[in-house]
């Protein structure tokens, strides 16, 4: 290379220090740059992990939320199996929820062997939507067994019969006493009033 002068020990060193100074300056100025853009990758690598932990426990979250939705769901249906409704589409009121808890009772006596001798007036209680009737019933039996067997039927029974009280005496070869179950409806309509 006939144009290219071969470089002299002074120029050499020159060369050498301006690029240990270049290395330098690179160093000092590129160093953080890389440790800053490194950094920054850390913390979205960071960030993203998070995202992506958080998304799964959302998707896990919302299968749980979702399984306790059917849940409820099926205990909703299963209370309101164990409600009075009224007749037909009609709403439920206290005749008639009285008429409906009697024929059931004696319905569910007459299968245990029970008979109903009267009954007393239907009381009743309601609060917001939902509706309460007691109705206090006499009855007589011949076998003291058929006790338990005609309080298993209530007690089982759908819609649901709650006792509330429950007396019986003994009167030469029979048996008398006094029953008060309870039944409950409740209002799902919707009051426009907003009472």
């Amino acid at each position: 290379m006939p144009g290219l002068r071969t470089l002299t020990s002074r120029e050499k060193i020159i060369l050498r220090l301006a690029l240990v100074l270049a290395l330098v300056i690179c160093l000092s100025y590129g160093a953080p740059l890389a440790r800053e853009h490194y950094n920054e990758r850390a913390q979205t690598i960071e960030r993203l992990r998070l995202d992506i932990e958080r998304e799964q426990r959302l998707q896990d979250d919302a299968e749980l939320w979702q399984q306790r939705r059917q849940d409820i769901d099926q205990q909703l249906q299963t209370l309101d199996a164990q409600l009075f409704t009224g007749n037909g589409t009609a709403l439920p009121t206290v005749p008639v929820l009285a008429a409906n808890i009697q024929r059931r009772v004696r319905q569910i006596a007459q299968e245990s062997g029970v008979t109903i001798t009267s009954s007393s007036l239907a009381e009743s209680r309601e609060t917001d939507d939902w509706l309460l009737v007691e109705q206090t019933l006499s009855f007589n039996l011949t076998n003291q067994s058929d006790t338990m067997d005609f309080l298993a039927r209530l007690d089982a029974s759908e819609p649901r019969l709650a006792i509330s009280y429950f007396s019986m005496r003994r009167n030469r070869n029979m048996y008398s006493g006094d029953i008060t179950v309870v039944g409950f409806s409740r209002d799902t309509s919707t009051n426009p009033e907003g009472d």
